[in-house]
C-alpha cells in the first residue's frame, strides 16, 4: 500500500576520517522514505576478523561518529527508519583499519559478512 511503506535503502557508509580509535562516517538518504518522515538511523559496525559487533541508532543525521578498537578492521551499514519501520541496510562499507598508530588504512575488497548474523551489543 502506498504511503505505509519502511524506507528504501540509503546511500553505502563512506569514511570521512579516522582520528585515534574513532571513525567518522557519512552517507546519503534514500531516495524514498516510504511515505513518512525518516525518524532516524540505524549503523550497524562489524569486525570483519572476529565477532564483536555494535549496532547504534542516530537521529536524522547523516553522519556519525563511533569508537572502537585499535588494530581492529570493520566495514559498516546503515538503514533508514521511518515511523513503519527499519528499512534493508546499505551495502557494507570499504574496511577501515583502525591501527595502533596515528595513521588509517582502507581497502576496498568483497567481506562476506551477513546482517542476520551480527551481534548486537
Amino acid at each position: 500500500m502506498k504511503g505505509s511503506c519502511v524506507p528504501s535503502i540509503p546511500g553505502c557508509p563512506r569514511t570521512m576520517k579516522v582520528v585515534g580509535k574513532k571513525v567518522s562516517l557519512k552517507w546519503t538518504q534514500p531516495d524514498s522514505d516510504g511515505g513518512a518522515e525518516i525518524t532516524g538511523y540505524v549503523v550497524a559496525c562489524a569486525a570483519t576478523y572476529g565477532t564483536m559487533a555494535q549496532r547504534v541508532t542516530v537521529g536524522v543525521t547523516t553522519t556519525v561518529e563511533l569508537k572502537l578498537n585499535r588494530g581492529k578492521s570493520y566495514v559498516f551499514a546503515v538503514a533508514s527508519e521511518n515511523a513503519f519501520g527499519v528499512g534493508d541496510f546499505s551495502p557494507f562499507s570499504e574496511e577501515v583499519i583502525i591501527p595502533c598508530s596515528g595513521i588509517f588504512l582502507l581497502h576496498s575488497y568483497i567481506v562476506n559478512i551477513k546482517l542476520d548474523h551480527i551481534l548486537y551489543l
